[in-house]
């Protein structure tokens, strides 16, 4: 029923009473003492303000949940989220990937279907207390494993070196947001976002069998990447450790 639906307060007070217990508000604060906590903790955002009093969505309680995971009980990330690929809409909100794939892998928050997280739906509230649920515990958790088996070939950042001295056809290729890479980038590389290649992996270059070495921020999105230029029909895929997995000097 609609009005069984939880708004995006009532869902921030679960998760934030769930680790916290009573808050009080702060003193001439308009808002409840748990979205206070929340913000300054920096588990939720403007927007979740915005939208305070209407139902959340399920990509917004992805971020909350990822957020205070991270913030309040320092669990790590899954490395490999591959298996969240395989979701359609995973990709419909750039900001929201990450945030989706972790809750997914890690069995926190199911897709309405094996193939469609649906990540503009809303939650009832017995479905926001069994996230809630399992967040909290691990043992309630049924991760979503066994993505798919990539087939480009990887390279040390030597070898990549190597191979763009002695072949200067070789593009390197940044596949995280052109905001991330304004942050800090490889020297000589060009920014192609994952999001673009796999919207158009032909947009890449116009040879099939021009050298492309790709990286990301962590691996992953580089090895997605990789894979969606094969499927397409590029010859020489390469993917090499992302920036936090190797002391690359940046500029």
């Amino acid at each position: 029923m609609i009005e069984d639906l939880v708004t995006t307060e009532q869902f921030v007070t679960m998760v934030i009473r769930s680790i916290k217990g009573h808050i009080e508000p702060t003193r001439g604060s308009w808002s409840s003492g748990y979205m206070d906590y929340a913000l300054y903790k920096g588990i939720i955002e403007d927007y979740d303000l915005t939208n305070i009093s209407k139902p959340i969505e399920r990509r917004s309680a992805a971020r909350i949940v990822h957020e205070t995971l991270l913030t309040e009980f320092g669990e790590r990330d899954e490395q490999d989220w591959s298996a969240a690929e395989y979701l359609r809409d995973l990709y419909s909100c750039r900001t929201c990937v990450m945030h989706i794939a972790q809750m997914y892998v890690k069995g926190i928050m199911h897709g309405r279907d094996p193939y469609l997280f649906d990540t503009a739906g809303s939650l009832n509230r017995v479905e926001a207390e069994e996230v809630v649920a399992r967040m909290l515990d691990r043992e309630q958790r049924m991760p979503h494993t066994g993505g798919r088996v990539f087939q480009s070939k990887h390279l040390t950042p030597d070898e990549a070196w190597e191979f763009m001295v002695n072949d200067p056809t070789a593009m390197l290729v940044d596949v995280r947001t052109n905001e991330d890479y304004r942050t800090g980038h490889i020297r000589g590389s060009i920014c192609i976002p994952l999001q673009d290649i796999s919207n158009n992996p032909f947009s890449v270059c116009v040879r099939k069998d021009t050298p492309l070495i790709l990286y990301c921020q962590m691996g992953y999105k580089s090895s997605i990447a990789a894979q969606a230029l094969i499927d397409a029909g590029y010859s020489r895929v390469y993917t090499i450790p992302g920036i936090e997995q190797y002391s690359y000097p940046l500029i």
